[in-house]
Parts: C-alpha cells; structure tokens; sequence
C-alpha cells in the first residue's frame, strides 16, 4: 500500500528540481528555504550552496554569496556556473581583477559559455580594458 502524501519522502535531487522552479519563477523565500533543507541533510551539496549562494547575491547579501559559491567551487572545482557567478557578485562587490579572474576560470572549464564571456567583456569594460 501507498504511503499517503503527507508521508512520501522525496528525494535531495528531487527536492532541488522543485527548489529551481521556485527560483526560477522568482520566489527566492522559498527557494532559499528548499536549499537550506537540502544543506541541512548533505551540508556539501554543491548545487544547493551554490543557488543559495545566487539568492543571497540577488538579495544583495554579497559577502554571504561569495562564502556560499566559494565553498561550493572548493567541493567541485569545474563548475563553470559557480565561477561565473561569483564574478558576478564580486563585481558587485567592487572587486573587478578577483571578478575577471572569475570569468577567466568559467570560461577554462567551458569555453563556449556565454553568460561568463558577456560578464568578463562587461568587467574588462568597467575597468577600461576595452582591448581585451
């Protein structure tokens, strides 16, 4: 027999895919409250540090975000997203070079990453580079 609804348990993986709808439909309390669920279960797990880390960037919480995606890009260190984003938010944070850097090591790991060339050629203008 079936567990009843109120009782099924669900998946970290499954619990994510709902955590990104919410995210991406804009409702970050939500979304936050998944995320912190899924690290309170597996506190190294990459994905979830890392939106949580996008969430708190979006809400303006920037020093938590570059903890959140830094600890996310040190458990795994090819994920071009998480470089990407942290540009972004250290760039928010006035730290073009650390930022460029960023968008540097994104696009090493996936060359064809658009996102991260359009945030590196944005930064390299912020700082007047325009030649690069």
């Amino acid at each position: 027999m079936a567990k009843p609804p109120e009782e099924q348990t669900i998946t970290l993986e499954q619990a994510l895919v709902i955590a990104v709808q919410h995210h991406t439909v804009g409702d970050l309390s939500k979304a936050e409250t998944i995320y912190e669920q899924i690290l309170q279960t597996n506190p190294n797990h990459t994905d979830a540090l890392h939106l949580l880390g996008v969430i708190a960037h979006q809400v303006g919480d920037n020093e938590r975000a570059v903890g959140l995606i830094k600890k996310a890009i040190n458990l795994k260190p090819n994920f071009a997203e998480a470089h990407s984003n942290l540009g972004n938010t250290l760039k928010e944070l006035g730290k073009l070079d650390e930022a460029v850097t960023s968008y540097h090591k994104a696009l090493a790991i996936k060359a064809d990453y658009a996102e991260a060339h359009n945030n590196l050629g944005v930064a390299l203008q912020e700082q007047g580079r325009l030649d690069e």
